[in-house]
């Protein structure tokens, strides 16, 4: 579950941030199936999510969380093509689409507490990812 939201979430990001050097049409693919599976898999389970997600309500990770992974995302120089700021409004078009029913999955099955996935039904702070150091 995390896996694939951390897949999603990179897609979007790149898309987003260099869509001149994004491998366009895979990212897209890699979107548009992972949203369809994860919608798919939360009514399969009775969650409810929205037939169609309204762009406007926004997202819950927030402007700093992103902001965060644009500065990790430079430190290993991945190339960055537009300003956060210009970058933001797409990556949330494209987060929209997969994030309730991404969240509501994670609950569902206690998953892994990764950053940027969502509550879960026991108080559990995200873990971080080990990077390595360079």
């Amino acid at each position: 579950m995390t896996g694939l939201l951390a897949v999603l979430d990179s897609a979007a990001m790149y898309l987003a941030l260099s869509p001149q050097a994004a491998p366009t049409v895979a990212a897209r693919l890699c979107l548009r199936g992972g949203f369809q599976c994860f919608n798919e898999v939360a009514r399969a389970m009775g969650l409810p999510v929205p037939d169609m997600p309204d762009p406007a309500k926004g997202i819950s990770l927030t402007y700093q969380d992103w902001l965060h992974a644009i500065s990790v995302l430079e430190k290993v120089d991945f190339p960055v093509e537009r300003t956060p700021a210009d970058a933001w409004p797409d990556f949330v078009g494209w987060r929209v689409n997969y994030e309730q029913a991404a969240y509501q999955v994670a609950k569902a099955v206690d998953a892994v507490p990764a950053l940027w996935s969502g509550p879960r039904r026991h108080l559990s702070e995200p873990i971080p990812p080990i990077r390595p150091r360079a």
